[in-house]
């Protein structure tokens, strides 16, 4: 079996989900001054970075799922907009959660739209990279 056919899998797509967030879950309980990151001012593009990771699997997870289990043609606009949906959600949560890890400020608007912003951009990458792999737009 190719490495290809094993992406052409949903459950592949959740693993990788799940692990992302596990990620995201273990850097957000690191307190504050401990963190190194937050002491080199690149807190922000940290947190678009990591969250446009999560934007391109939760858009993979959502295509494999339309397509394997749902048998049904991608709609990118459904799929971007399920996508900024969860990530936005699942950013919300992350601020909200930093708000109990002693030294972290959470509750950070500017955090949370750095999140959303990468994981919007993480899907529309997502897409592009389905294209170049000589996907039809539909299929």
């Amino acid at each position: 079996m190719s490495i290809l056919r094993w992406f052409r899998h949903p459950l592949i797509w959740f693993i990788a989900v799940l692990v992302w967030m596990r990620t995201i879950w273990f850097l957000s309980s690191i307190p504050g001054d401990k963190n190194p990151q937050l002491k080199m001012q690149l807190d922000k593009l940290a947190h678009f970075l990591g969250f446009a990771g999560g934007g391109i699997l939760i858009a993979g997870l959502f295509t494999t799922i339309t397509l394997v289990l749902l048998r049904r043609k991608v709609r990118w606009d459904l799929i971007i907009t399920a996508t900024a949906i969860t990530v936005g959600l699942l950013g919300w949560f992350d601020e909200w959660r930093q708000c109990f890890t002693p030294g972290r400020s959470g509750a950070n608007m500017a955090d949370w739209a750095a999140d959303f912003l990468g994981g919007i951009t993480g899907a529309l990458v997502f897409r592009w990279i389905y294209f170049r792999l000589g996907h039809k737009g539909g299929d």
